[in-house]
């Protein structure tokens, strides 16, 4: 049984599982799902098509699925998803993709704290963490398990690896190497994401491995291509180096580069 705030509105044309939450003033329209045991807070807004997975949160003010900030903007655009067990806190922004057929995600297990903007097209991975005030244009991709800290600031296109943690406040206009940590202004890589290796368990080898893989192509090969040929060559083909070769092979806006 759905409980539904007598001030809410809730469109005819939504799909609301068992055991959903409403609070009062919120608005979900036609063609948002929602999963079981969600939670919508007061005056939150949801607009179609969106799909929000089992268990989400969205406290007071959340918005999600309405149009990107593009101009102009043609047609009515596409779709929003939010995966399982994602804590939206108040006030943050979510804008569905602006191409009919395509979709702006945000994974499963993510928490995304006061004030924080996702635009339209961002692909965000699982168990992505956001502090207060963070901003990413649009079609920004975020691999999983990221860490920003306040008021980091993306530009649009900008590719973030897995496991990277970011410190604010800072923008960020280049591609950020998996696995690192990033901060200043402006950004440098300061080191790997021990903690967040660690707590993935990568063992103490993959992350010796992982720093040789950075030497390479921060202070050795002269481009891109040539660090991630000897990246390649030189070490053990585990996932997080693969994952690292396949980053750098896919980089279009540039990386940044620092120590390890």
């Amino acid at each position: 049984m759905s409980l539904i705030h007598p001030s809410a509105h809730v469109d005819p044309g939504a799909d609301l599982a068992p055991g959903v939450r409403i609070g009062p003033g919120a608005v979900v329209g036609a063609g948002v799902r929602l999963g079981e045991e969600c939670e919508v807070g007061a005056h939150a807004v949801l607009e179609g098509p969106a799909v929000l997975g089992p268990g989400c949160r969205l406290f007071p003010g959340v918005v999600i699925g309405t149009e990107g900030q593009v101009t102009p903007l043609t047609g009515p655009g596409g779709a929003t998803e939010v995966g399982a067990g994602t804590v939206l806190r108040e006030a943050v922004t979510v804008h569905r993709s602006m191409y009919a057929g395509k979709t702006t995600r945000v994974g499963a297990g993510c928490y995304l704290m006061v004030g924080s903007h996702v635009a339209h097209d961002c692909q965000l991975g699982d168990r992505v963490i956001f502090a207060n005030g963070v901003a990413i244009g649009g079609h920004v991709k975020v691999g999983d398990d990221g860490v920003f800290s306040g008021l980091v600031a993306v530009h649009q296109f900008v590719q973030i690896g897995p496991g990277v943690m970011i410190g604010g406040p800072c923008g960020v206009r280049k591609d950020v190497p998996p696995y690192t940590t990033v901060e200043g202004d402006p950004p440098r890589v300061r080191g790997l994401n021990v903690v967040g290796l660690r707590r993935r368990r990568v063992s103490a080898e993959v992350r010796a491995h992982l720093k040789r893989a950075y030497r390479i192509l921060f202070q050795e090969a002269k481009t891109a291509a040539e660090a991630a040929a000897r990246i390649e060559a030189e070490l053990p083909a585990g996932r997080e180096i693969q994952t690292v070769v396949e980053f750098i092979r896919s980089s279009e806006r540039g990386l940044y580069h620092g120590a390890v």
